[in-house]
């Protein structure tokens, strides 16, 4: 159905291409997503301005759960390039997802870069990435992390 609607020349606006993406990814068919993404932008989904972070955010979440970490860092790097920044949900479910994957240092990186763009990490992200880090036996970076938040919160 979506190949029909791309090779007709028809494009989903932003909420139907979300909800597509997001059922899409979910059975495992991450690379059609990004296929689909890219066509989708050729096609004219963003209106020729920069597409907002909400419509990378369902594919770097499905690559996250497929374990292809990787693939959605780059994905991620592509958008801070050409879309709008990176905003504080799209930074905390990319957070999250590096958490359940034991990526706890790449958790590390992105909550310490979210707070360089001005962005303030939710609590619960302090919390899974310093326990993950203690767990993983890397005391020293989650102690930098848990001073961070100190910094931050001013507590």
């Amino acid at each position: 159905m979506v190949n029909k609607m791309t090779k007709g020349g028809f494009v989903p606006d932003v909420q139907t291409f979300n909800t597509l993406i997001e059922a899409i990814t979910k059975s495992g068919e991450v690379e059609f997503c990004v296929e689909m993404y890219y066509t989708a932008c050729k096609l004219g989904l963003s209106d020729g301005h920069k597409p907002f972070p909400s419509l990378y955010a369902p594919i770097i979440k499905g690559m996250c759960r497929n374990g292809m970490f990787d693939d959605a860092f780059s994905f991620f790097s592509d958008m801070k390039v050409k879309a709008h920044p990176p905003n504080r949900p799209v930074y905390t479910m990319l957070i999250t997802m590096c958490g359940r994957g034991g990526k706890f240092v790449d958790a590390a990186n992105y909550l310490v870069e979210m707070t360089e763009v001005g962005l303030v990490p939710i609590s619960r992200c302090f919390d899974m990435v310093t326990d993950g880090l203690k767990n993983s036996g890397k005391h020293d970076l989650a102690m930098r992390i848990e001073q961070l938040e100190v910094q931050l919160r001013g507590v």
